[in-house]
């Protein structure tokens, strides 16, 4: 399996369109598994897989690391309505099977800490599919059943500070569960649980603290720094236009309903434009004003390329 960079570009490329286009802050990383991985993988797995009919579904796994937890949930609901999703992947019963363990110890739900793992299946394109083929085709065979790789890829969902943690716990701790001599490293275990449970804490106090600039932002009139802080997007500028905070100076209650719209509502409104939508800070209200707001002196300032984007997301 040497020559996948291809499919891995251009399944890459499609993901990064679409966290670009709504501003979202993220690195990505790729990989492509080696013939020696999929051959160990095939030993422990193969008959498994013959049983249940399935195939090994992470040749490629491409992997987003977000900066605010809360874009993890936005991705993964917008990443499941794609239609090439797979539902019931070997990641979909890994997530089961996780929920029933957390659903057996829900009385402790406030007690336990424990790792969401965020790992989506999809189906290639044709292009990427005949490629990945074609590789194939040049393994020998006797190596390892071909046929047990299926057309598909992994897309992992993880923040920045917890994919450290993920990264060491996965090669050290949940490849050898099955290794008798966890048995006497349970407070280590634990220990670990706890590293976790800090980064966790850490990340929805990350949240609180730029929700709460955002409304100091807001009650003292900075109307730019309180959308920055609000919405936490990549924009183009840092600045809303003299024109517009014209506009929201003179009417208070209007930056009040700004204020209110959610920035899960503004990020997957982006995410349905057919065309990139310019992240700029006069753009972004000009669109949420179309969302919730409709207010006329807003509309008036809206360009003429900004007015054609909208109302073809929101015709009159």
């Amino acid at each position: 399996m040497n020559n996948l960079r291809y499919v891995i570009n251009r399944i890459q490329g499609d993901l990064e369109k679409i966290l670009q286009s709504a501003g979202i802050y993220y690195r990505i990383f790729a990989r492509q598994k080696s013939e020696l991985s999929i051959k160990r993988k095939l030993e422990l797995k193969s008959q498994n897989y013959y049983e249940e009919g399935k195939r090994m579904q992470d040749i490629i796994g491409i992997r987003i690391v977000f900066y605010f937890l809360d874009d993890v949930q936005i991705l993964n609901d917008y990443l499941h309505r794609k239609d090439s999703y797979i539902d019931d992947s070997d990641s979909r019963a890994d997530v089961l099977k996780a929920q029933e363990l957390v659903d057996s110890i829900k009385n402790l739900s406030d007690k336990v800490f424990m790792p969401t793992r965020l790992n989506l299946v999809f189906r290639m394109d044709e292009i990427c599919s005949d490629e990945l083929n074609r590789e194939l085709e040049q393994i020998d065979s006797s190596e390892f059943d071909k046929n047990l790789i299926d057309n598909t890829y992994e897309v992992q969902l993880r923040t920045v500070l917890s994919e450290g943690w993920h990264e060491i716990e996965h090669d050290l701790r949940y490849k050898t569960l099955n290794e008798s001599w966890w048995e006497k490293c349970e407070d280590e275990s634990r220990m670990l649980n706890g590293i976790y449970a800090t980064l966790e804490t850490s990340e929805r106090a990350m949240h609180q603290i730029f929700s709460t600039i955002a409304y100091k932002n807001y009650k003292f009139g900075d109307w730019s720094a309180m959308l920055r802080n609000h919405l936490r997007i990549h924009t183009l500028d840092d600045m809303i236009s003299t024109n517009l905070k014209s506009v929201l100076d003179s009417d208070k209650d209007l930056v009040k309903k700004l204020f209110r719209i959610s920035r899960k509502d503004v990020i997957n409104r982006l995410l349905s434009f057919d065309s990139p939508f310019p992240l700029k800070l006069d753009n972004l209200i000009f669109l949420m004003n179309r969302m919730n707001i409709n207010d006329q002196k807003i509309r008036e300032e809206e360009p003429s390329i900004i007015k054609d984007l909208l109302n073809r997301v929101f015709p009159s």
